[in-house]
């Protein structure tokens, strides 16, 4: 069967036709990556100079003010309650940071396991921590589950914590462990 040359002209249109709108299709979501990307990278960015902004507000070593706050062997001046504030607070934001990026790239309560293990273990360990919470006022979505984090927490005890991880450290030192 021989085709005529409207039938094949018909044919080259629809093929082109098929291949600009596939095209246009592989564009738009090639758009659509980068513009995630870029929505990623600010994101990243942002955390980044809030955080280097929120900690540079908090004195030049906050790890003095952490640990006079932990051991409690001396009463905290309003300076050092300041600083403590400006690290807690920054540790908050990082929650509330996750908490936009769980529409996508963490799952939902993501920052429940991975924060409140592990940058709220500090603050929850020492008691100004534990007050500086109380006199939040925090939404319900994360005051509860911090809550229920605190209730299996126990009393704080920043003193023993640190004096097991100051063993750990020892022992890795030496190479013991």
């Amino acid at each position: 069967m021989k085709l005529s040359d409207t039938r094949i002209n018909t044919i080259a249109h629809l093929v082109t036709v098929l291949s600009v709108l596939a095209g246009v299709g592989f564009v738009v979501w090639e758009l659509e990556q980068n513009r995630e990307l870029v929505r990623l990278e600010m994101f990243s960015e942002g955390t980044i100079a809030n955080r280097q902004s929120t900690l540079s507000q908090a004195g030049e070593n906050p790890a003095v003010v952490l640990a006079k706050a932990c051991e409690a062997s001396e009463s905290l001046s309003v300076e050092d309650l300041i600083i403590l504030d400006f690290v807690f607070n920054e540790t908050m934001e990082t929650i509330n940071r996750m908490r936009l990026l769980e529409q996508g790239l963490y799952p939902a309560n993501a920052w429940r396991g991975l924060l409140l293990e592990s940058r709220f273990s500090f603050i929850f360990s020492m008691p100004a921590g534990r007050a500086w919470w109380q006199s939040r006022d925090t939404p319900a979505v994360i005051k509860d589950p911090v809550d229920a984090y605190l209730a299996t927490l126990g009393p704080p005890d920043c003193a023993e914590r640190y004096a097991t991880m100051k063993e750990r450290a020892v022992a890795l030192e030496k190479g013991l462990l």
